[in-house]
């Protein structure tokens, strides 16, 4: 080997750093990996011709294969050039991605066609090699690619902006540099016949020069990027990569230490399998202790990145399996596991505080001490008060013990407490042991813990407050359903007292004898139905739709009433079709709206009636009384618990509306004090009814609801 191989070799190597640093912190964004597709080729074709005289010993084959490797650099940079600083790079490439498809295929085309259709000629003359017409198709295709990325390359020089084209320049110099290569060799070949085509060595050995230039000129414009477009390599991945990469090389050498002892010894034992066989289960052992595997990630870590750990997918970790939504129990587990994964840390615990309590319960314990009895729970007034961050349990700065329950640190092996603090609140904590390696935490590790503590505390806040939250609505709930009862029972209340007042003045009258058993013993069924039902009001409404006249349920409430209410009462009800309704959750409604009507208009008329439209059914009821307020209308009238009545629970019209929702229909309110009120519910029909519903129906008294600045309308529809 002379001095230019060694520079070809050096090349390779200046390729293959390149190549690593390119994937590990691919500053370039998806040019760094087009950049590879380049690189390695090229660096494959340096080290051919390097290590000729030693894998080959023949000239011609090492000239050959280098020369086939160029045609896949050529094949990569054809591509990769119309990636290269391009905002729409991908556009360009799915729109022309036939044309990109045949440069790929052609490069293994032509690098078969070199070694089927290789000539070999008598007296050819010394440092040529004979390619025949498949080497001259392949100089074309050469010259050809390696023209179209020079277009492409100085087409992004000249578009770039100006603090783009000082970070790029080297690269885009270095990559013209390996084209103009390309096309020099490629210009030589075609300087012959195409059927005796001759790639000359000497200029094959132009290449790895230029390339060594390229690599450095790239090197440069690497060191200047500033990463806008950087594409975050996991530190999985890079150890992943060293470990397959450490492996291979140990196998290889272990192989050629075999082989060599094989040769020089002469055993009547064959020893390459058996060292091979003897170095794996070396290599098994080695990988599988978790201390030597920590220690060396730790290795990687501080000489590779810019920290300790991958804090990018670290966060996302946290953000995903530690949620307030699930069990605390879970969020625990799934915190130990990642502060195992992180740092390697073996004994872990996880304590929680109790809700509304000064108690700290154990939640999770991982490791060895999960096997051994722990305290469950300790007082908050067992541990120092001002806690506020890790706190290293050994070493000079180290916590006094007594500062804790009896043997907590000791139980727990603890190298490090980090407390759980949310809103100033002390919500949790956390005890973690030594690393595999069995050092102590460091600096790095403390703070990783701080800024996942955060984390997890406001989780475990937030969770409390959930269950909190939930316990209130339970309780809302609860009282909600309550008042839905009590108001029934109050209107039955008042039919009753109506009954009993009227009775001292007409106790002798044996119609009003008849009507108030009437009216007693339909009280009592729909107070039994009521207890019968509350289980089903609970969950659904309406859960009894039955086809029905409307009509005879308005006369069936009508008929309820005492006869001082319903002779007040004026019914104008017109033949409406039947309809699917629950016949005694729609006479709660008439019940609430007339008996709202009737306190609201003392004396007065109130008039109930019924008319089929072609949007359904439609149901009205007005009242002479006092009218709403305004803004009460506006803004309360169908909340619940909001009331204008001294003696009112606020719950009618708010149970109405519910009700009339579970029917699919609509329920309007439109009133002016001193005017009146008037309500429409409105029931949908089914379509076949809606055909065969006449036109006429549509002249029936109607409530029209634009009357402007006169009247004002509330309105809740399904």
């Amino acid at each position: 080997m002379d001095a230019v191989n060694y520079i070809d070799i050096l090349a390779a190597l200046a390729g293959f750093v390149l190549s690593a640093l390119l994937c590990v912190f691919p500053r370039f964004g998806p040019t760094s990996w087009m950049l590879v597709l380049i690189l390695v080729p090229a660096l494959l074709s340096s080290v051919t011709l390097g290590l000729g005289p030693v894998l080959f010993g023949s000239p011609d084959d090492s000239a050959l294969l280098s020369f086939a490797w160029l045609i896949l650099c050529a094949a990569s940079g054809c591509v990769g050039s119309y990636t290269f600083e391009r905002a729409d790079y991908w556009s360009d490439l799915k729109r022309n991605r036939w044309f990109f498809i045949t440069i790929f295929a052609m490069a293994p085309v032509l690098v078969s066609g070199l070694y089927v259709f290789r000539p070999y000629l008598a007296g050819t003359p010394v440092n040529l090699v004979p390619l025949g017409p498949a080497g001259f198709g392949a100089a074309v295709y050469l010259l050809l690619a390696s023209v179209i990325g020079l277009a492409n390359v100085e087409q992004t020089l000249r578009s770039a902006e100006e603090h783009v084209r000082w970070e790029i320049k080297f690269l885009l110099l270095g990559l013209t540099a390996i084209f103009a290569a390309i096309i020099y060799i490629a210009s030589q070949v075609l300087l012959y016949a195409p059927e005796y085509s001759f790639i000359s060595v000497q200029a094959l050995r132009i290449f790895p020069i230029i390339f060594l230039c390229s690599c450095l000129l790239i090197f440069q414009s690497w060191r200047r990027g500033t990463g806008r477009e950087r594409v975050v390599v996991s530190q999985g991945f890079v150890y992943s990569t060293i470990t397959l990469l450490s492996v291979g090389g140990y196998l290889i050498a272990s192989s050629l230490v075999a082989r060599w002892l094989s040769t020089w010894m002469h055993p009547s034992v064959p020893l390459e399998p058996v060292i091979f066989l003897v170095s794996a289960i070396l290599l098994a052992a080695v990988l599988l202790g978790t201390a030597f595997r920590h220690r060396v990630r730790r290795w990687i870590r501080r000489n590779l990145f810019a920290g300790n750990y991958d804090y990018r997918q670290l966060w996302m970790d946290a953000t995903e399996r530690v949620r307030s939504i699930d069990s605390r129990s879970a969020a625990a587990t799934e915190l130990a596991q990642l502060i195992h994964d992180a740092l390697g840390s073996l004994d872990i615990t996880v304590w929680v505080r109790s809700r509304d309590s000064q108690t700290m319960q154990l939640t999770v314990a991982r490791g060895t001490i999960a096997e051994s009895p722990l305290q469950e729970s300790f007082l908050l007034s067992e541990i120092p008060s001002d806690l506020s961050g890790p706190i290293p349990v050994t070493g000079p700065a180290a916590e006094p013990q007594n500062d804790w329950p009896p043997n907590f640190l000791d139980r727990t092996k603890a190298s490090l407490v980090v407390p759980l603090i949310s809103s100033g609140r002390l919500v949790g904590l956390l005890t973690v042991g030594p690393d595999r390696s069995g050092r102590g935490l460091d600096r790095e590790a403390r703070e990783f813990l701080r800024v996942l503590a955060v984390h997890a505390a406001s989780e475990f806040h937030k969770s409390e407050l959930l269950e909190s939250l939930v316990q209130t609505r339970e309780a809302e709930a609860f009282q909600t359903f309550s008042t839905f009862l009590l108001h029934d029972l109050k209107n039955f209340a008042s039919t009753l007292s109506l009954i009993a007042k009227n009775a001292v003045r007409h106790h002798d009258n044996p119609d009003f004898q008849l009507d108030a058993f009437r009216s007693i013993l339909d009280t009592a069924e729909k107070m039994k139905r009521l207890c019968n039902g509350l289980r089903t009001f609970s969950t659904s409404l309406a859960a009894n739709k039955k086809e029905d006249d409307l009509n005879d349920v308005v006369h069936q409430v009508v008929r309820d009433f005492e006869p001082s209410l319903s002779k007040r009462l004026k019914l104008n009800l017109t033949p409406v079709p039947n309809i699917e309704i629950d016949r005694q959750e729609f006479a709660r409604v008439l019940q609430n709206v007339i008996l709202n009507a009737d306190q609201a208009s003392l004396n007065g008329a109130i008039e109930v009636s019924t008319h089929a439209e072609p949007t359904g059914i439609v149901m009205c009821i007005r009242d002479q009384g006092k009218g709403i307020p305004a803004a009460f209308l506006e803004k309360e009238l169908f909340q619940p618990f909001h009331t204008t009545k001294g003696d009112g629970l606020g719950i009618g019209l708010f149970q109405s509306k519910k009700i009339v929702e579970a029917h699919q229909g609509t329920i309007e309110v439109q009133s002016q004090e001193g005017q009146g009120t008037v309500v429409q519910i409105i029931l949908p029909l089914s379509k076949s009814q809606k055909t065969a519903v006449d036109a006429s129906h549509s002249d029936a008294p109607a409530v029209n609801f634009s009357t402007g600045e006169a009247l004002r309308h509330a309105a809740a529809k399904s």
